[in-house]
């Protein structure tokens, strides 16, 4: 095995010798490779950030000690928001940090890229990765609450207060979920409907696939939203998780999370919401 290990790195070594400068060359055979980022660094409203820093980590491979090395590379964006790394070498690349006072960094944010294996990442300097920061207006005091449990998925209304989390017959907080068939074997993988209603009790509801959802709309609210999958759907999954922006029936706004797992479970399935409301009645909703 040592051989074929030795033989392999040595060929793979002649192959690049005239292509990569002499100190690269033991690295190729490691397994490593020229490691070059594009990046540019956007507020929500797509204005470049200029003067963040930026902090990124190359590791590097060992593969004849089984070992790994790490390596920082401190950068800062420029006018257009940019910053470039060109002169690493290594297998994999993380930005461990970006920042700027008065901004917040995208939870959403892809951080890690593999550079070293078949269909991996491959930067383009006219394409650069775009990551995205939340200019913060100012931050107010959220009501926030919670559920989770079993819930049935035969049609019935499941009612919750908003404010507390609980289930009440009173709140205005309104989830219904259907599955077709109802029962089947967990083990059979066979495909099924489902669908879920979540209404928002004399207020007002609509789904969002916003990178941040810090400030809501002014309009666009429906009192109910429907969501419905069946078998060939492309957005099938067997679940569903959503994020909307919701108005309250007081005329307050905020955020509500959800997640049925609807999948290969007997009824009655899992289910979990979360829930953000501002109670000044403002559309601000960072946190």
């Amino acid at each position: 095995m040592k051989n074929i290990r030795f033989t392999t790195a040595k060929l793979l070594t002649s192959l690049l010798a005239c292509l990569l400068p002499i100190s690269a060359i033991s690295q190729t055979a490691e397994g490593n490779v020229p490691i070059a980022f594009y990046g540019k660094v956007v507020d929500q409203n797509a204005l470049p950030i200029a003067g963040a820093t930026v902090k990124l980590k190359v590791i590097t491979s060992h593969f004849a000690t089984a070992t790994t090395e790490e390596k920082e590379y401190p950068l800062e964006t420029d006018a257009n928001g940019a910053f470039t790394l060109t002169s690493a070498f290594g297998v994999s690349l993380f930005i461990t940090s970006i920042q700027k006072p008065g901004y917040e960094l995208s939870k959403k944010a892809d951080l890690g890229y593999v550079y070293a294996l078949t269909g991996s990442f491959h930067p383009d300097p006219a394409s650069p990765v775009v990551i995205r920061m939340w200019k913060i207006a100012g931050k107010e005091p959220l009501v926030g609450s919670a559920w989770h449990g079993r819930v049935a998925c035969d049609g019935t209304a499941n009612r919750f207060d908003l404010y507390t989390g609980k289930p009440s017959a009173d709140g205005t907080l309104e989830i219904t979920c259907t599955r077709t068939p109802l029962n089947f074997e967990i083990t059979s993988r066979q495909p099924f409907d489902y669908k879920c209603e979540v209404v928002i009790i004399g207020g007002g509801i609509q789904p969002t696939a916003d990178e941040f959802t810090y400030r809501t709309p002014e309009s666009g609210y429906s009192p109910n939203v429907t969501i419905d999958r069946k078998p060939g759907d492309p957005k099938w999954g067997g679940g569903l998780r959503q994020e909307f922006y919701i108005k309250t029936a007081k005329g307050e706004y905020g955020r509500l999370a959800v997640d049925w797992d609807a999948g290969h479970r007997p009824a009655p399935t899992h289910f979990e919401w979360n829930c953000s409301i501002n109670p000044s009645g403002t559309r601000n909703l960072e946190r």
